[in-house]
C-alpha cells in the first residue's frame, strides 16, 4: 500500500462508527480498491474521473456499511461493484450530453459564420453520419470516433482500447468499408 492509499483510507476512516467497523473497512478497501479502479477506468478511459468515481463509491459505501457483510465476500463484491458500474455510467452519459449539448451550441454559433443555405446542408450530412453511426457495431463505432472526432492515432487508440496497433488499423480499414457501404445503402452520394 502506499502513502496515497493510507492517506485515503485514514480519511475515509473518520467516517466510520467503531474499531471493529474500522478494520472492516480496511479490508474492503484494500480487496477491492484496484477493481473498483479498473472497472471505472474501463468504462470511463479517463484516469481522473475513474479516480472520482472510486471516491464517491467508497462515500456511498461508508453511508451504506450495513449492507456489506463480513461473511459473504462474494456478495460484497457483487454490491461494490455494481456502485462503481452504475456511478461511472452515470458519469459517462453525463459527459456524453454535455459533450452533445457543446456540439450543438457550437453548431448554432457557426450557422451565422457562413452561407445559411451551405451551412444547413453540412449539418444534414453530420447529422445523417451521425445516425448512421449509432446503427454500426459499436467496435467500429468506437474506432472511427476516436480516429476522426477526438483525432487519436493508432497507437493511442491501440492503448485506450487495449488492443494491438495492427489490430486497430485492420478494425479501422474494415469499419471505413461497413461505413461507406451503409452511406451508400441510405443513398448518401459523396467522398
Amino acid at each position: 500500500m502506499d502513502i496515497t492509499q493510507a492517506s485515503d483510507i485514514f480519511q475515509y476512516q473518520a467516517w466510520t462508527n467503531s474499531e471493529p467497523e474500522n478494520d472492516f473497512f480496511r479490508e474492503i478497501y484494500e480487496t477491492y480498491r484496484d477493481e473498483m479502479y479498473y472497472a471505472a477506468f474501463g468504462i470511463l478511459q479517463n484516469r481522473q474521473d475513474a479516480e472520482d468515481v472510486v471516491h464517491e463509491a467508497f462515500m456511498t459505501l461508508l453511508a451504506n456499511m450495513d449492507r456489506l457483510e463480513e461473511n459473504f465476500p462474494r456478495r460484497n463484491r457483487n454490491y461494490i461493484l455494481t456502485i462503481v458500474k452504475n456511478k461511472a455510467y452515470n458519469l459517462y452519459k453525463s459527459k456524453k450530453r454535455q459533450a452533445e449539448k457543446e456540439v450543438g451550441e457550437e453548431a448554432l454559433e457557426d450557422v451565422f459564420d457562413e452561407e445559411p443555405d451551405a451551412k444547413f446542408m453540412e449539418m444534414e450530412k453530420k447529422e445523417f453520419i451521425i445516425e448512421v453511426l449509432k446503427r454500426m457495431n459499436p467496435s467500429y463505432r468506437d474506432i472511427l470516433l476516436l480516429q476522426y472526432y477526438h483525432e487519436m492515432d493508432i497507437m493511442e487508440i491501440a492503448e485506450a482500447l487495449g488492443k494491438t496497433p495492427d489490430n486497430v488499423r485492420h478494425m479501422s480499414v474494415r469499419a471505413k468499408k461497413k461505413l461507406k457501404e451503409m452511406l451508400e445503402k441510405y443513398g448518401f452520394q459523396g467522398r
